[in-house]
Order: C-alpha cells, then structure tokens, then sequence
C-alpha cells in the first residue's frame, strides 16, 4: 500500500485526509477532487489556491482518524460532495464497515447523507430500518451548490434530496466565486437595458446575421458546404431554439432530422460509435472526444431529460443552468 504521507522539500511530512486518502488507500481512479485536504505536524491553518485545486492544510489536532467512516465524514465536512468519488468508493468498500459506522451515529447528518448517497449511486439499500425520529438535513448545502427548491423528502434517512437530478444523471455545480459574481451582476436586467435601446427591426437584423454565422460555422466544423435550403432549416431551428423547448426525446430527434441531411435521418438516438477529432496526418487521427456508447445513450438521455425537468421545476438559477 502506498504511503499516505506528503513530504515537501524542507518540510515535515502532511497527512492526507479526506477524499484525498480515501483515493489513494483505495486506488481510486477518479478525476481529483477540486478541494484536497492535508494535515500537517504542527497547530498551523493554511490554503494554497492553484489553477485546479485548492490544498488546505489543517493542523493536527484536525486529524480525523484512520477508519474509512472517519474520512468519509471528513470529506463531507471539509472537501464538499463529490458523487464520482463516492459511486468508485462504494464500488470498493465492504458493506459492513458502512453498516457499523451508521449504526454508531444513526442520527448523525454525515451518516445519514452517506447512507443515501450508498443507496442512491448503487441500487442497493443497506440493512437499515427506517428513521422514525430527527429533522430533515439537506443533501447539499445551499449556500455551497445550486439546489433544488424544495427538494424532495426521503423519509428513509430523514433526508432532503436537493440535488440537480436523479441516479442516472446528476450535475454537482458550486457556487464558487465566479458565478456568485455573475449572479449579483444581475445579467438579465443588464441585457434588457441594453436591448431596449435599439428598435426591434435593427434587433431582428441582427438576430438574423448572427443566426446565419452560427450555421456557417456549425458547418464548417464538419466540413460541409450545405445547400441555402439546408441553412435556412437550420436558421430556422435556431429562431425556434429561443421559443420552445426540446428538451424531450421527440422533439429532439425531430430536431435533428430537420437539419441533417435526408440520407442521415435517425428514428432513435444513433446507433453506432462516433468521436470529435480531426485529421493530422495520414491515417492518424487526434481524438478529443470520445461520446458514450449506443447502449448506454437510451438511460444517459433519460436522466439529462429528467435533470432538465428537475431544474426547470426546482427554480434554479439561469446561472447555474448555463453552466
């Protein structure tokens, strides 16, 4: 087993703690998570803020212990929710261990909020009855991610699933400081100020000219020269974008079929492998994407649809729905 000790050059060594142990005692592969926690040797409190990772480093008496519920809970403190990490953790841990540290804190929000998340990310409930006692504690924390309001109540855990979807597709997004920024700028009233001093024939106009860009360079992505039928179907799609919603299975295919060429129209969701690169040399390409496989499309899809109708219900930010 690797070493869970950081030594920096000059340094006493650091402790990892949190998401950052759990990944490496279990080997985890997963993506880091944003927030890495360390503890050092000394009473010191420091953060080092790099391009894609805040590193925290708490002094000893922070050190939470060294069971996997002790860092469990840690994370959930100090690092936020990180459903990737959890879904590969649950994926390795035994059952037992999650079972013994939620009987001993049975009220205990971390232990409730795990309890769902095991039960949520794997399909498999744990030997637990129900709660009859305790407040309902968020699953997120407002004031740290975009929420849904209200969230749905789960009366097993006494929980409050406020998420942004369900077990088939469900965005994490937090409020850092950028898009707390945009949200008091108040960017919708600005547009409207700006807008409203132009006529609507110069506006149409310029809807127009930056719907045509867009299809030229839409198509230009992938190389084709299209027909002016052709274009204006798909201006025309573009002018409907801002009207209606597609988010919904028929509408999207029909969405698709509209602007693909005739021999190119689907019934369903594709149904072969596909990939976003390009050509830099002969017979070598560069792949920068790599979309899912055909099967897995019917349930991905599913789930960003729900997510979509979640969203739209849970009144959440413009902000965060861009994102």
């Amino acid at each position: 087993m690797k070493t869970l000790l950081k030594k920096a050059k000059g340094q006493p060594a650091l402790r990892l703690a949190g998401y950052a142990w759990l990944i490496e005692r279990y080997g985890l592969e997963v993506i880091p998570n944003w927030h890495k926690s360390m503890v050092g040797a000394k009473g010191t409190h420091h953060v080092i803020s790099k391009e894609n990772v805040v590193e925290e480093v708490y002094p000893t008496r922070s050190w939470p212990g060294d069971t996997l519920s002790d860092h469990l809970e840690f994370a959930l403190k100090h690092d936020g929710t990180n459903l990737a990490i959890f879904a590969r953790l649950f994926q390795k841990v035994g059952m037992e261990d999650l079972l013994e540290y939620i009987r001993s804190k049975p009220t205990s929000k971390y232990a409730r909020r795990i309890w769902f998340l095991y039960e949520f990310l794997t399909g498999t409930s744990l030997s637990l009855d129900d709660l009859k006692v305790g407040n309902y504690v968020d699953l997120l924390e407002p004031d740290e991610y975009y929420t849904l309001t209200p969230g749905h109540r789960v009366r097993r855990q006494r929980v409050n699933d406020n998420m942004l979807g369900d077990e088939s597709f469900c965005p994490v997004v937090r409020r850092t400081e950028t898009l707390r920024h945009y949200e008091h700028a108040n960017l919708p009233y600005r547009c409207q100020q700006v807008v409203s001093g132009y006529s609507p024939e110069m506006l149409k106009r310029a809807l127009r000219y930056l719907y045509s860009k867009e299809t030229k360079s839409s198509f230009e992505i992938e190389r084709i020269k299209p027909t002016s039928t052709r274009t204006e179907r798909f201006v025309t799609m573009l002018q409907l974008a801002e009207k209606e919603d597609f988010c919904s299975k028929d509408r999207l295919i029909e969405a698709q079929n509209h602007i693909v060429d005739p021999r190119f129209r689907d019934p369903d969701y594709r149904s072969s492998q596909n990939y976003v690169g390009e050509t830099i040399a002969w017979q070598e390409e560069k792949i920068h994407y790599v979309p899912p496989k055909p099967e897995d499309l019917p349930g991905l899809m599913e789930g960003l649809l729900a997510a979509h109708e979640y969203m739209e219900a849970g009144q959440l930010s413009g902000i965060a729905l861009s994102t």
